[in-house]
């Protein structure tokens, strides 16, 4: 006789309660308590306030867990959120058993963009208040996602030039049968007909006219995506391309926790340094300074935030921005080249001293300055010194015989960001630890390699739930479940976000105080 472990008879009639298959370090509870403590209303989600009569909406708080859920489990699909909420024991204990339409849930995404991010900040409000939050330094970093746009509607210039090329050559050859057609008076059968060779070349003729207006208009604007208009053509990991968005996040350095999030069209992270630290300042509630004409090193004083970047965010009005504004910018330069292929003769290595006004070059030799005051360009030189040098030709190419180095007003704010990078590498080392291993933790972990929506505005808000789901995971991980859901319950969130508020200056609209 066999022995085995009997479970119970699925016909037999079972009175199961929900709460006890949900155990209390269960993350559902600290998502159930998180949006539960939240004015919906407040944060600009639709149906927040319902009508006396019509048909009853679904209530967005049940409609953010169930989001939140499915994010925070790698579920983003509407069709498969539905079938979460009839098989999956916790969706049923989170939203009551509700069984949304997966288009009802494809239209709460839709419609709450705004609100969608405003949930993000809320959880940060929440970290901060925790004190998880450090804002004294944060890295900032960019990583590309595939757009909801394949490769063959993504149209560049040298795309357009080979199909107008193509659909010309074809209507040649549809003319060439026409003729022939019409020349021949044997009764030799032919593949086409009159009207079907002449609808072909009318057909490609129309096409040869569209692409034309649409190469005028990449001219204008660079290339074009049918389907996803914002979305680019973008270099991705291991030296290939994809149509994508890049995706721009800040991570503050106490436990690496995402601050702000921004999604760009540009293909690379040029010109994105300034806009991140004031976004992450804006979030950390730190007021930066107004900018100042012509101010001086000595002028900076205390700087009010560091931000840590890699080489892709050196560029001159973005390093400006952050020094005026009280931003330190520990960012890595890329590193210059010399014709010769000598290092040691590279830019970098011919020191500048103000006072004087002279350039010293690796040999010990100054280069004046040649140039008028007023001059745009400043020309250093030392025509005697090189001519006399040994390693004149490991040094300049220049038919002059001559190094000259140029210099003009960037370069006394490279000279700056330069000199916080000598002085702070140490730190710039955190910068991997902090922020890369949130793009990794999103795409591998999570699985979130690429877009579901469409235009930067839709594609924000998703990877604003991107990281809330990294952030929920990082602090359950740093917590623990029952005293993050004991320390959210504990809130009285109207007093907070009065006193959040004031001591941050954060203006909202339709904010108000009721005594």
């Amino acid at each position: 006789m066999q022995r085995y472990e009997e479970g119970k008879d699925r016909n037999q009639v079972q009175i199961v309660n929900l709460e006890d298959l949900i155990s209390e370090d269960n993350p559902v509870r600290v998502i159930d308590a998180f949006v539960n403590n939240i004015d919906m209303a407040k944060l600009g989600f639709q149906y927040a306030e319902t009508k006396d009569t019509g048909r009853k909406p679904m209530n967005p708080a049940d409609m953010s867990k169930l989001y939140i859920y499915g994010y925070y489990n790698g579920v983003r699909v509407s069709r498969k959120l539905e079938r979460e909420c009839e098989k999956n024991i916790e969706v049923m204990w989170l939203i009551n058993n509700l069984k949304p339409h997966n288009k009802t849930i494809s239209e709460f995404r839709r419609n709450n963009k705004e609100a969608l991010k405003n949930l993000f900040k809320e959880f940060s409000i929440l970290c901060d208040t925790l004190g998880l939050i450090g804002k004294e330094m944060a890295a900032i970093d960019g990583s590309k996602f595939r757009a909801s746009n394949s490769r063959k509607r993504n149209y560049t210039k040298n795309k357009v030039k080979k199909m107008i090329k193509y659909f010309e050559e074809s209507a040649n050859k549809y003319l060439e049968l026409l003729e022939k057609n019409d020349n021949d008076d044997t009764e030799q059968k032919i593949d086409f007909t009159e009207e079907s060779l002449t609808a072909k070349i009318e057909a490609a003729n129309k096409r040869i006219e569209e692409l034309k207006e649409m190469y005028e208009d990449i001219e204008k604007n660079g290339e074009i995506s049918i389907t996803d208009k914002d979305a680019k053509h973008m270099g991705v990991s291991n030296n290939g391309t994809d149509i994508a968005h890049n995706v721009q996040i800040a991570v503050d350095s106490k436990n690496h926790l995402v601050v702000a999030v921004d999604v760009v069209s540009n293909p690379d992270d040029t010109g994105q340094l300034f806009n991140m630290a004031k976004q992450t300042a804006e979030e950390l509630g730190i007021e930066l300074k107004n900018k100042e004409e012509n101010q001086s090193e000595e002028e900076y004083g205390e700087y009010l935030l560091t931000v840590l970047a890699d080489k892709g965010y050196y560029e001159y009005e973005n390093l400006r921005n952050c020094l005026d504004s009280g931003v330190k910018p520990i960012v890595a330069k890329e590193k210059s080249s010399n014709k010769t292929g000598n290092e040691k003769y590279i830019r970098d290595n011919f020191i500048y001293d103000k006072e004087k006004d002279i350039y010293i070059c690796p040999e010990g030799k100054i280069l004046n300055n040649i140039s008028k005051p007023t001059s745009q360009n400043q020309l250093y030189k030392n025509k005697e010194a090189c001519k006399e040098c040994p390693f004149k030709d490991q040094c300049t190419t220049s038919s002059d015989d001559e190094r000259i180095i140029k210099r003009n007003e960037q370069h006394d704010i490279y000279d700056i960001v330069n000199k916080i990078m000598d002085e702070n590498k140490h730190i710039y080392k955190e910068r991997q630890e902090i922020v890369e291993h949130v793009f990794g933790t999103v795409k591998r972990s999570l699985g979130y390699t690429y877009f579901l929506t469409r235009g930067n505005e839709s594609v924000k808000a998703e990877s604003y739930m991107h990281f809330l789901a990294y952030n929920l995971k990082r602090v359950i991980n740093i917590i623990g479940v029952k005293a993050l859901v004991e320390a959210i319950n504990s809130i009285n969130i109207n007093l907070f976000w009065l006193f959040y508020r004031l001591i941050h200056k954060r203006a909202y609209d339709n904010f108000k105080i009721v005594i």
